[in-house]
């Protein structure tokens, strides 16, 4: 072994031969490293130019075309994006025709046994779904139109759906002209001309022929072009259209009622309650149990307010199982068997134990809101102890309202399942509800008990009731109800003094609502008349508006149309401008409703 010696270093010659060979065989990895690599060309701009058209086989706007095929060629390598929704064809062929890309072209095969209608204009609309391969650029509404006659027909028709409730809107909603204008041409037939919403609801039919047609918009949920009754929505133009003059059309969407009531579903989940669904609400459901031959039986019936929803209440009823029969009126619409569960398996349960259960509304802690009722609702039907019509008014001991160091006795009203602290002139007193409303002592009149909301501000409450106080139907009772709740300090809310305009010589009957950016209604009045000024106190700060519904037919709610009927749901207006609610501050709005609104 030798040594070398050069200025500082020292080298192991025998060592030096592995280092030679290592540095070799790593310049060599480099070198093809750098070779493998693959580097973009500098200097050049993305791709952003959608493919263009070289030639149609047959040409674009064709005449009296008769062809089975068309064939489109690009001048660059294409790809086809979502053309399941961006293809449509108006009028609509009975079969899909099949659509295929090969490098740079695209292929249009029509069904052998189609048969085009004569001298009618036909277009193929790819939507943007015809795209470059590399860069996916598409070509904007790209479309291919032809005519079995002598010319391309050029009229257009524009306009709008919205949702006749909300006037919300939606995308791929179908709007449709009809050269037949009978009523049952929905059903039966497919249209003559369509498009499809965007998604602010905007449609453009073209290439329409002159003439006159029926308008009408569905949600084609199982995209077969036809009306298929309440379980699509629907929307129609009064009169037939003439696409010759210029309109810009809005069709106000909506579900039909359904023809028919039926039971959607029941929970029997605790003992003597079964609660039954229904696709809508009727005041003529009925239960009546089948299997009952038992004496001392006591049976409830308890609706929703939109007496969609029937809770079944049963008593004293020992057997294993239940049978139920649910009509609507005469008619029955269904029978219910159940494994009932017995009072000795519900006081067993650790699931779902048998138990007089409270729920307050809105939750009893701080921050409650003036101008709130304080209502108490009950997991079981409460026992009144009186015949219907028929109220017991009686004074529990010590069952208290405490404002700040003032304590109240009150009385007490038992009705139904759930309860609310109220007022009857200067006297507090906590009053049972029914499902729907609350009513008076001993007669039929309510006007003078309402809901207890003048609670005074920043101020510490509570409302004491004793164990034992409210039994319901099984005999079960309530354990202490303590809720204590403080009230906001007024400066928090903002009000709005709003002076409501209508259009003069109307039969004024409209639901005026205010509601939350979300939809949420406030607060409700019915307006009579054509001026009227509405005052909105304790708002809490945030973004609201107002609705008015056209109340056509006085059930004091929002109703749909009917087709078959010609009847448009009710109408529907928005105020333009939200409303900004400030904390303490106070605003003045009107609002001024025009004839063409």
């Amino acid at each position: 072994m030798y040594l070398f010696k050069y200025n500082s270093f020292t080298i192991n010659t025998s060592a030096h031969q592995h280092i030679s060979t290592f540095i070799k065989m790593l310049v060599l990895a480099v070198v093809l490293s750098s070779c493998a690599q693959i580097v973009a060309p500098g200097g050049g701009t993305k791709d952003a130019t959608p493919p263009k058209v070289l030639k149609f086989i047959p040409d674009s706007a064709q005449l009296n075309f008769n062809s089975k095929s068309i064939y489109i060629e690009f001048d660059e390598f294409i790809a086809l994006k979502d053309l399941n929704n961006q293809l449509l064809i108006s009028p609509p062929l009975s079969k899909t025709p099949d659509v295929t890309i090969k490098n740079k072209s695209l292929t249009i095969e029509l069904d052998k046994n189609e048969t085009l209608k004569p001298n009618t204009t036909y277009c193929i609309s790819f939507g943007n779904a015809v795209q470059d391969l590399n860069e996916n650029n598409p070509i904007e509404n790209f479309q291919y139109i032809f005519s079995t006659g002598t010319f391309i027909d050029s009229l257009k028709l524009k306009g709008k759906v919205q949702n006749a409730f909300n006037q919300s809107t939606e995308k791929g909603i179908l709007v449709m002209l009809y050269s037949d204008l009978s009523d049952s041409v929905v059903y039966k037939s497919q249209p003559d001309y369509f498009a499809k919403t965007d998604k602010d609801g905007a449609f453009q039919i073209n290439n329409i022929k002159v003439g006159k047609y029926k308008l009408v918009a569905i949600k084609d949920v199982n995209n077969n072009y036809k009306y298929d009754g309440e379980t699509e929505s629907i929307g129609f133009a009064d009169a037939a259209i003439d696409v010759s003059e210029k309109q810009n059309i809005l069709i106000d969407l909506f579900q039909e009622p359904a023809k028919k009531v039926f039971l959607k579903k029941y929970i029997h989940d605790s003992h003597g309650k079964v609660s039954l669904f229904f696709n809508q609400g009727s005041d003529s459901l009925r239960v009546q149990p089948m299997n009952n031959d038992q004496k001392g039986v006591q049976e409830y019936l308890q609706f929703s307010k939109n007496n969609d929803t029937l809770t079944y209440w049963i008593k004293n009823f020992i057997k294993d199982s239940l049978i139920l029969q649910v009509s609507n009126g005469n008619k029955v619409l269904d029978t219910v068997s159940l494994k009932f569960i017995s009072r000795e398996d519900a006081e067993k349960s650790k699931k779902n134990p048998l138990k007089l259960k409270v729920v307050i509304s809105p939750n009893g802690n701080q921050s409650f809101d003036l101008g709130t009722e304080l209502r108490l609702n009950f997991s079981n039907k409460l026992d009144d102890k009186s015949e219907f019509w028929q109220y017991v008014y009686t004074t529990i001991s010590g069952a208290t309202l405490k404002e700040d160091t003032l304590t109240k006795q009150i009385p007490l009203i038992v009705y139904n399942s759930s309860i609310s602290v109220a007022k009857l002139g200067d006297s507090v007193f906590v009053e049972l509800y029914d499902d729907k409303k609350p009513y008076g002592i001993g007669d039929k009149n309510i006007a003078n008990y309402i809901p207890m909301k003048e609670w005074k501000e920043n101020t510490n409450y509570h409302l004491f009731i004793p164990p034992g106080t409210i039994t319901d139907i099984f005999g079960l009772t309530n354990d202490s109800i303590n809720i204590k709740f403080k009230t906001r300090e007024e400066k928090y809310y903002g009000s709005v003094k709003l002076k409501l305009s209508l259009p003069e010589g109307r039969d004024y009957n409209y639901i005026l609502q205010l509601q939350d950016e979300s939809g949420n209604t406030i607060k409700e009045v019915h307006v009579r008349e054509a001026f009227q000024e509405i005052d909105y106190h304790f708002l809490a700060p945030k973004k609201y508006k107002l609705k008015l519904i056209k109340d056509l037919n006085y059930d004091h709610k929002w109703t749909s149309g009917n087709y078959l009927q010609k009847i448009q749901p009710e109408r529907v207006i928005y105020n333009s401008e939200l409303i900004n609610i400030r904390s303490n501050w106070d605003a003045e709005l009107e609002w001024k409703v025009t004839d063409n609104e």
